[in-house]
C-alpha cells in the first residue's frame, strides 16, 4: 500500500508506462511532448564544509548564541 506501481497507464492515451520518469508524471513521453510538459531539472545544491559560513546568510540560532 502506498507504493508507486511499476506498470501503469498514461493518463492521456492509456498506453502502458514502464519508464521511471513516465511513472512519476503519470504521462508518457509522447503525450508530455504534445502537451508541452518539459522535463524536470535537477536541483543543484552548493556544497559548504561543515561549520563553514555562507556569505549573506544569517545563523538560525543567532539569538540563542548570546
Amino acid at each position: 500500500m502506498g507504493e508507486t506501481p511499476t506498470v501503469a497507464r498514461c493518463r492521456c492515451c492509456r498506453r502502458l508506462l514502464r519508464a521511471e520518469e513516465s511513472l512519476g508524471y503519470g504521462i508518457g513521453p509522447d503525450c508530455r511532448q504534445r502537451l508541452g510538459i518539459t522535463p524536470r531539472r535537477r536541483l543543484r545544491l552548493a556544497r559548504v564544509r561543515p561549520g563553514g559560513e555562507c556569505e549573506g546568510q544569517t545563523s538560525l540560532l543567532a539569538e540563542w548564541d548570546h
